[in-house]
């Protein structure tokens, strides 16, 4: 690609309307359920997974935005997860590692555009998030996903080492300090 990537906080964007409309079409292009029953169950599944982030946390979803102006990938992170309890009502198993909270207050989701993945625009967004939430005294950032996602060796070499299964999930912690 040999592209200059810029990252821009969501709040940040002259176009938000345009960046929320890139996002959409990248989480559909990246998630693994394809089918929905109605465009209402589509867009209740899109709520479930980015919502709150949109709506309560919009300075922590990241941007990344190609030369041209196009949006090649987003990040939805959250700083306080424990606090965070709409989440916890809204994503499924959302605390089953809230054990690990105190040690990983913050979280965070990545998706990157097909046809610019493994050029290292999804560790650019990680690292930016992560050195945001370091440089507000955070210890850590984690994650959950599947055992088997095809996500975990992104994860492991973005620094990601604590890991913690618990039935089909795995917590990936990275510390920050």
């Amino acid at each position: 690609m040999g592209q200059t990537i810029e990252l821009c906080r969501l709040t940040a964007l002259p176009d938000r309307a345009a960046a929320l409309a890139a996002l959409e079409e990248i989480f559909f292009a990246s998630t693994t359920r394809t089918t929905f029953a109605s465009p209402e169950d589509r867009a209740a599944f899109l709520a479930t997974w980015t919502g709150w982030y949109l709506a309560d946390a919009p300075d922590d979803v990241w941007i990344a935005l190609a030369e041209d102006g196009t949006v090649v990938g987003y990040l939805t992170g959250c700083k306080d997860s424990a606090g965070a309890e709409p989440l916890a009502r809204t994503i499924p198993k959302y605390t089953d590692f809230a054990d690990r909270f105190a040690a990983y207050p913050a979280h965070l989701h990545v998706n990157v555009r097909p046809g610019w993945r493994d050029h290292g625009i999804g560790r650019q967004l990680v690292d930016r998030f992560a050195g945001d939430c370091a440089a507000d005294g955070l210890p850590g950032v984690h994650l959950v996903t599947g055992v088997f996602a095809r996500n975990v060796e992104f994860y492991r070499r973005a620094g990601f080492t604590d890991a913690l299964q618990r039935g089909p999930l795995l917590f990936l912690g990275r510390r920050l300090c």
